[in-house]
């Protein structure tokens, strides 16, 4: 009697946030250094403080005839609140550096450029993830990064993700202009760091993520079997280039603090290669538990920030505001 077949174990989805999917939609940037790029032109435009506060903000519906609801019934609408967000300066400075650091990004990868294909390849040639100290290329991208870190709860990876679903998460090109250009384009991943800081785990992650995102199947090709991190992550690289993934965002950053020895120094190193590199900016978010991962032995990680830290405080209390109480 034969034995049916076994089925192959069906891929474990992850918690990550989902943005829309378009098709590219090329305009114009109103700057020289984006134009003939189709992964800028197909981004939705620039925009003013007053577009983002609009954009940004979100309130709670509101009827004049629940002030006259039950109490009980009432209690839950309080919950409303919970789905208010008005845009602060600090929602503006971070929408900006964004966009800056998307479209910056972008600007060292233009897929139509000439031998820009060639030389990515010689840059996945030196690409090396063993460096104790890892050394800026001579023609580093002008891609750049930033940190965030605040105590939590204060709204960090909130603002992060309504900032991020101003960009659809995919965009399906076909033809820019004159030319056949085929390509799925990731604008944005956001990813949460394992709860054990593990770097493989995270490289797992980031295929899933992908995966999920366009129906691939890079989990099953990269991370089967017994893969070590150190073979995961360059083909992390490679996939994040071909599909011109426009940042990448990694949450809970200060859990790489429970990684085994040399763990975290290499994930941190592989973060920096991806921005000099490859040109894929990345943004660490953190509690100030993370501000250890950010100094000592990691403080090459500062390499890759060209945006400057945002450090997220409390909001300060209001002159006027101390003398009424």
């Amino acid at each position: 009697m034969t034995k049916p077949a076994s089925t192959p174990p069906v891929p474990r989805r992850i918690l990550i946030v989902r943005g829309r999917t378009v098709r590219a939609a090329y305009r114009d940037t109103g700057i020289s250094d984006y134009d003939g790029n189709p992964l800028i032109e197909a981004l939705p435009p620039v925009l003013t403080d007053d577009q983002a506060t609009l954009r940004l903000a979100r309130y709670p519906q509101y009827r004049e005839a629940q002030r006259r609801a039950p109490d009980h019934l009432r209690y839950h609408l309080i919950q409303n609140g919970l789905r208010c967000f008005i845009p602060l300066d600090l929602h503006l400075d971070l929408q900006r550096r964004f966009s800056c650091l998307i479209r910056v990004g972008y600007a060292g990868r233009n897929p139509l450029a000439a031998e820009f294909w060639q030389r990515l390849a010689a840059k996945f040639e030196t690409f090396d993830q063993y460096g104790e100290q890892y050394q800026v290329p001579d023609e580093a991208s002008k891609a750049a990064g930033f940190h965030i870190v605040g105590i939590s709860g204060i709204g960090k990876s909130l603002s992060v993700e309504r900032i991020l679903h101003l960009y659809p998460q995919v965009i399906h090109h076909g033809q820019y202009r004159d030319r056949r250009f085929i390509n799925s384009q990731v604008v944005w991943v956001k990813l949460d760091c394992p709860f054990d800081g593990s770097a493989k785990g995270l490289c797992v992650n980031f295929f899933q993520a992908i995966d999920d995102t366009l129906g691939t199947n890079y989990r099953r090709s990269y991370a089967h079997g017994r893969r070590m991190t150190d073979e995961m992550l360059p083909d992390m690289a490679v996939v994040a280039a071909n599909h011109f993934l426009g940042v990448l965002v990694i949450d809970e950053i200060q859990r790489l603090r429970a990684a085994h020895s040399g763990s975290a120094e290499r994930m941190l190193n592989f973060f920096v290669q991806l921005v000099n590199t490859i040109g894929v900016p990345v943004v660490l978010i953190g509690n100030y538990k993370a501000l250890s991962v950010f100094s000592g032995d990691f403080s090459q990680m500062r390499r890759g920030t060209g945006q400057g830290d945002l450090v997220w405080d409390r909001m300060a209390r209001d002159e006027q505001c101390r003398r009424n109480v």
